[in-house]
């Protein structure tokens, strides 16, 4: 015997060792990679043993032969059968947030009522197996240290088990959803359980048999005992019923559905699991046949359910009994923790919360804790007072196959939400009525019989009525001893063929196939069409603030915003939804997936009961907006057809980001759809703050623009059209052409499509068309200049002579003066001449891969100006006037030092002719970005604005005598423009004029070397 102290201190212990590890994971002690291993998920899976499995299996061994084994291949099928039922199970809780069975069929057949049903149904069902796991610990202190302590070994069992539950099971609002803790504790449990129940096994074999001949001997000399297991298989005695339910449980029962489809565990994670669950499984069926023939060997009058703990402590092995006790301790509280978060969830989801709204506005989440809390320790105390009540008779397992058959009731609807979008909530609620009605009869009564406070003549009716009904079924099944074959499976028939039967009666409501045709849908995303969006994120606030309070509301409004990266003063309706669903996805683990749902969306009685083509229209372009922004997120998973379809999405993504032009696609709705980054460029906007934003979001001009051709759409002029604009863009003038195109209809119901805009930004190519044009006009300027020049010429010459000779031969005065003036103006034409001849070099177009002409040298501008100063003041007939020079020595160019000089003397010319006599013109030279600047500025009469680029080109002159000639500023335009530079001008009307000068430093890059120029 071992002390009952040693087995409390084993309990606190453990316990305890499961809390480190536990808080461990919770504080990501344990690497959250390793927590939330696939390993992990299928050990946490193993809570599926319970006590039943075991102490229990190897009673139920002796009892029923290899029945036993239907327990273990159940949920082998069970996960044979993932991509058919798990993984499509767990597609549709990730989609609609939903995290019990309650909440998936209260979602389906869109009625509360069913989830309330489901949830009030799963605590009664699940009493009586929480009550198993505290009738086995109680059983095996009495086994280990005899009669007179269990009870209160049971009891503290109960309170630690409360405080252990308590304390990771419900969390703070911060920590909900995050049950990292109680999943790996519950891994480790079950690790050790298999552990124990194998080395229990093999010291089993070593010290009954002496070893694996010695098993080999004695199975030889009981053939018949060995024979007698697999007769209730041969003979189905009990096989295929404990097949059906063992399928059902392995992931109806709430322990087994929290763990797979609650928790953090993806699809890969359950695909992993699902078969290393059934590995796991495996081995821990092993030992159950050795444990058994080694008790019916050294204690063949104990009870097998004891078996696990007798065989130890008959070999004296007192450390692998207590080894065995924990191991049981181990198997009992998994079970045990696990069912009562599960339940305490449901039931505060669909029983308490709904009723309770109102008293949520204030501290909710303290009261919510505190509730789950009370619904955990209420759960855990009436288990353990369901066990005290019960009369302990019979195998331990029988409590347990009553909940696994109560939880069969489920799986009709589950085939129905799956796979039978004709199925409705009445059909699912008289069918599960029917059902639990079959299971009261005949499994919960027969429990009930002896427990106190239960008038006996109520069970009596309760049982004769299940005979009467079943009465031909037991005649067929007379030679069976097995009790949970016929409720099995006239429950599970009457549950079926009623939810059939009623469904056909009535087609299901428009919300019910709507919600099937989600649950079947193998494409991601909520219908938009049934989702209606709040206008701004202070109305989604005011509705939340309904049910959490203006405090709780605004916590949760801001902590979505901040997640998802959203201004307070949003208003596009695809950031709004992702707002919307984000605060569901928050406030599920809260307050539960229904109420989440409710409070997050908008209250459908607002929205009109047929919607028009163009509402449509706007909801399937809105829908298309939603789904991009959840594949570009990467915020689900695809497989198979959808993945090669996004392969290609993403790949015409990267084609349509990369084109030159700007696209922009406008909803019918008239909101943006999709951009593109030159669209992002031209507008100087990101696309996440541009797609679904309206078009009067865009900066001038585009949002008239695009208005304009979102407007012709709409109206129904069809085909493409193009429009040029030239706008300011970013401070910079932009020449624009926009072609539009109208796109076909999403949907019949829809009446338009949109409109794709392409927005070619031709700036650029205007410019180079204006220099062009600008460089052939010159080029045609130079040779008309060329060719007036050589035909004036000839003539000029000899008039030229002919005056001189006049001159010198004339006698008289008078001739001579003329003679003068002839020689004069011949001069004038000549000067004329000479610079059209220089226009004609310097504006020619260069061929291309033509370099320009080589520079003479290195010139100082400072000497450059001074000559130029120097060369105006020669001319004594013009006004004289005062240049102020400053250009420091430093400033040096690469380039034709006579070129240069005639460029000034043009500029200081110009300024001279436009200011008056005593005028000063100032002419400053200085270093700026790695290039040299020189102004030349007058107080002159000014340019007309209108003037100023048309001055630039030849013959065109503000001057008023006839000495202009309008060659000056082009050609030294031409001058600067050959050296690298650029000249521009600034003027103002009554003034002055103001002449910008850039050139390459000598020796920066671009700029030409060569040797010093001579002065």
């Amino acid at each position: 015997m071992i002390d009952v102290g040693v087995l409390l201190f084993a309990t606190v212990a453990w316990l305890a060792v499961l809390a480190a590890i536990a808080l461990a994971a919770q504080r990501e002690r344990i690497p959250r990679a390793l927590a939330r291993h696939p390993l992990v998920l299928a050990l946490s899976l193993g809570v599926y043993a319970s006590s039943w499995t075991y102490y229990g299996g190897v009673g139920f061994a002796q009892r029923h032969g290899l029945v036993f084994l239907a327990v273990y291949l159940g949920p082998t099928l069970a996960c044979v059968a993932t991509p058919l039922l798990w993984s499509r199970v767990l597609h549709i809780t990730r989609e609609q947030r939903l995290s019990s069975l309650a909440d998936l069929l209260a979602f389906r057949f869109q009625s509360p009522a069913a989830g309330a049903l489901v949830a009030a149904f799963s605590l009664v069902a699940s009493l009586p197996y929480v009550a198993q796991q505290f009738r086995a610990t109680e059983q095996s202190v009495r086994v280990l240290s005899g009669p007179g302590h269990e009870e209160a070994v049971g009891a503290v069992f109960c309170v630690l088990l409360a405080l252990f539950t308590a304390f990771f099971g419900a969390r703070p609002s911060a920590e909900q959803g995050r049950e990292d803790g109680l999943a790996a504790a519950v891994a480790f449990e079950s690790a050790a359980k298999l552990a124990v129940l194998a080395a229990v096994g093999l010291l089993a074999v070593l010290g009954a048999f002496g070893g694996l001949g010695g098993l080999a001997d004695w199975l030889g000399d009981h053939a018949a005992e060995v024979e007698a297991l697999g007769r209730p298989v041969r003979e189905d005695s009990g096989w295929t019923s404990m097949l059906v339910i063992s399928f059902a449980a392995a992931f109806l029962l709430p322990r087994q559905w929290h763990l797979a489809f609650a928790g953090v565990a993806g699809g890969r994670a359950l695909a992993k699991a699902a078969w290393a669950f059934p590995l796991f499984l495996l081995a821990l069926n092993l030992p159950v046949l050795p444990i058994l023939w080694a008790g019916t060997r050294i204690a063949p009058t104990g009870p097998a359910d004891s078996y696990v703990l007798l065989v130890p402590q008959l070999l004296d092995l007192p450390w692998l009994a207590l080894a065995a006790f924990i191991g049981g301790i181990s198997a009992a509280s998994a079970m045990v923790m696990v069912t009562a978060v599960a339940l305490a969830n449901d039931s505060a989801t669909h029983l308490l919360l709904p009723l309770a709204r109102r008293t949520l506005r204030r501290n909710v989440y303290a009261r919510v804790l505190w509730m789950r809390r009370g619904l955990l320790t209420a759960i855990l105390v009436a288990g353990w007072l369901f066990h005290r009540a019960q009369p302990s008779r019979g195998l331990l397992v029988e409590s347990g196959i009553v909940s696994f058959i109560a939880f069969a009731q489920l799986l009709p609807g589950l085939f129905a939400v799956l796979f039978w979008e004709r199925a409705t909530r009445a059909g699912f609620i008289a069918g599960l009525l029917a059902g639990i009605g079959i299971w009261t009869a005949m499994c919960l009564a027969p429990l009930l019989t002896g427990m106190p406070g239960l008038d006996p003549a109520w069970l009596d009716l309760l049982r004769e009525g299940a005979d009467h009904g079943g009465r031909a079924a037991r005649a067929a099944h007379a030679t069976s001893p097995d009790t949970w074959s016929l409720p099995t499976f006239v429950s599970l028939a009457v549950n079926g063929a009623t939810l059939g039967l009623v469904s056909l009666l009535r087609p299901p409501a428009k919300a019910e196939r709507e919600a099937a045709r989600l649950c079947r849908r193998r494409e991601i995303g909520p219908s938009v069409e049934r989702a209606t969006v709040a206008a701004s994120v202070a109305a989604l606030e005011e509705r939340l603030a309904r049910l959490l309070g203006r405090e709780a509301a605004g916590i949760e409004v801001t902590r979505a915003r901040i997640e998802l990266d959203i201004p307070r003063d949003e208003t596009r309706p695809t950031e709004l939804h992702a707002l919307q669903e984000r605060l569901h996805r928050n406030l599920s683990p809260l307050v539960g997936p229904v109420l989440a749902r409710t409070a997050a969306e908008a209250e459908e009685a607002h929205a009109p009961a047929a919607a028009p083509r163009g509402t449509v229209s706007g909801a399937l372009t809105e829908e298309l907006r939603w789904l991009e922004r959840r594949l570009a997120r990467g915020e689900t998973r695809l497989v198979g057809a959808a993945r090669e379809l996004d392969l290609l999405r993403r790949w015409l993504r990267s084609v349509l980001a990369q084109l030159p032009l700007g696209v922009c696609a406008v909803g019918s709705d008239g909101a943006i759809s999709l951009v593109n980054r030159r669209l992002e460029a031209l507008v100087g906007v990101e696309e996440r703050d541009l797609v679904g934003a309206p078009l009067d979001r865009l900066p001038a001009p585009f949002a008239e623009l695009f208005a304009r051709a979102a407007r012709a759409a709409s109206a129904g002029e069809s085909g493409a059209g193009a429009e040029e604009i030239e706008a300011h863009v970013a401070g910079r003038a932009r020449s624009l052409r926009v072609h539009r195109a109208a796109l076909d209809p999403l949907d019949a119901r829809a009446a338009s499509g949109g409109v794709v805009l392409l927005v070619e930004d031709r700036t650029e190519q205007r410019a180079l068309e204006a220099q062009l044009a600008h460089r052939d006009r010159l080029a045609q300027i130079g040779r008309l200049a060329a060719g007036v020049a050589h035909e004036v010429g000839n003539p000029l010459t000899g008039i030229a002579c002919l005056a001189q000779n006049l001159r010198a031969e004339a006698d008289s005065d008078e001739i001579r003066a003329r003679a003068g003036l002839i020689l004069g103006e011949t001069a004038r034409i000549e000067a004329i001449l000479r610079s059209l001849l220089e226009h004609s070099r310097t504006g020619a177009v260069s061929s291309p891969g033509e370099s320009p002409r080589a520079r003479v040298g290195r010139v100082p501008l400072a000497q450059v100006v001074a000559e130029a100063e120097r060369l105006l003041r020669l001319d004594r007939a013009a006004p004289h006037v005062l240049v102020e020079q400053a250009c420091p020595e430093s400033l040096v160019v690469i380039g034709d030092r006579r070129e240069l000089v005639q460029v000034f003397v043009n500029l200081l010319a110009n300024a001279r002719d436009a200011s008056g006599a005593g005028a000063t013109i100032a002419v400053r030279g200085r270093l700026e970005a790695g290039e040299i600047v020189v102004e030349v500025e007058d107080h002159g009469s000014g340019i007309p604005e209108e003037l100023l680029a048309a001055v630039l080109e030849p013959f065109v002159t503000t001057k008023r005598d006839p000495s202009g000639t309008g060659l000056g500023l082009p050609l030294s335009r031409s001058i600067v423009q050959d050296h690298g530079g650029t000249l521009t001008l600034r003027s103002a009307v009554g003034q002055g004029t103001t002449v910008v000068v850039r050139l390459p430093l000598a020796g920066a890059t671009g700029a030409r070397r060569g040797p010093e120029a001579a002065p």
